[in-house]
């Protein structure tokens, strides 16, 4: 779909008086002007910013190319929505403050309100620091301190891993398989290959939603893996005292492997990525990294491009040249 006006790509300009006057007419009841519902006044406010430089050439896993200050690009993030939902991040407990404050006054202004009983703030530690409460208030209203928020189906958590997401899809994947229980995979009316196919169909989406974003432990595979194998042992009437092997049970279910299905999810969207307008998030993401901190020494954390590399080198694709194989959409 065409939107009605031109979209504003680079959100760290300012906007013109033909912006706020169309955004002004194109105002709705109950909600914000603009294509990402963020009013754009508040892109004049001396909101905080969280500052990302990056370079599309040179190789994403050359990360040298960063300290040529000369070549790279740097923009702005303030806030990331999507539909009527939003994350504004913040660098200090003053940022998000004075962040959440000029929300909430541009929000007023526009007959809008805050509802601060499902906004929540959520601190990512740095490495071997605990922070104190920061006490982000609205409207007098302290806004609750989580550990992890469901957004958009995904667990934002105050640890940067996915250990919890992960945890998070299995015990959906387990409902999901109980709601078919009945109907489905204890009903002997039904042929095993239509079993497979609604567990497939169902049961693994819902096991592995959003997987190509994750950046995964062995220990995480293996939990999704385990998962797998019981339910399928559980279709096709395998006993564990069979010793049946996982390889001979994916075998008799014709069903590819967990670790297998997040590799395919992964190279593809990181190929659908790779062909994304340079002005894309998701791209800038990939390409750059925060224009401010440093990463501990000893063992990091994983990075999304560290795992990347290890896929392309487990499938035998050469990591200086898989930007121009993305690039073939036929490939």
């Amino acid at each position: 779909m065409t939107p009605q006006y031109p979209v504003r790509h680079w959100m760290s300009l300012p906007p013109s008086i033909q912006d706020f006057d169309k955004a002004i007419k194109c105002m709705k009841p109950g909600k914000a002007p603009g294509p990402d519902n963020i009013p754009l006044e508040l892109l004049t406010q001396d909101t905080p910013t969280i500052d990302l430089q990056f370079r599309m050439d040179g190789g994403v896993f050359n990360l040298a190319r960063l300290r040529a200050k000369t070549k790279t690009t740097k923009t702005l993030l303030r806030e990331m929505q999507y539909a009527d939902d939003n994350a504004t991040p913040g660098q200090t407990a003053e940022d998000l403050q004075r962040t959440a404050t000029t929300y909430n006054n541009v929000y007023e202004r526009f007959g809008m309100q805050v509802n601060t009983d499902k906004t929540k703030a959520l601190i990512q530690h740095p490495p071997g620091q605990i922070l104190p409460n920061i006490n982000t208030t609205i409207n007098e209203h302290t806004l609750e301190e989580v550990e992890q928020f469901s957004y958009l189906g995904s667990i934002l958590t105050s640890t940067p891993t996915c250990k919890k997401d992960v945890e998070n899809r299995i015990r959906a994947a387990h409902s999901a398989y109980g709601r078919l229980s009945c109907r489905v995979f204890n009903n002997h009316a039904l042929t095993m290959a239509t079993k497979i196919m609604v567990f497939q169909a169902i049961v693994l989406s819902t096991l592995l939603y959003a997987c190509e974003t994750w950046t995964l432990y062995r220990n995480d595979i293996q939990s999704l893996e385990r998962f797998q194998q019981y339910k399928l042992r559980q279709i096709l009437k395998i006993p564990w005292e069979s010793h049946t092997t996982n390889v001979a049970v994916l075998n008799q279910a014709s069903v590819t492997g967990v670790e297998a299905t997040i590799i395919h999810h992964r190279l593809r969207w990181v190929g659908h990525v790779q062909r994304m307008e340079p002005f894309r998030l998701p791209k800038i993401m990939l390409y750059g990294e925060l224009a401010n901190g440093t990463r501990p020494r000893g063992a990091p954390k994983l990075r999304y491009k560290d795992q990347l590399k290890r896929t392309l080198a487990l499938t035998n694709i050469d990591p200086s040249s898989w930007e121009q194989t993305a690039r073939d959409c036929a490939t």
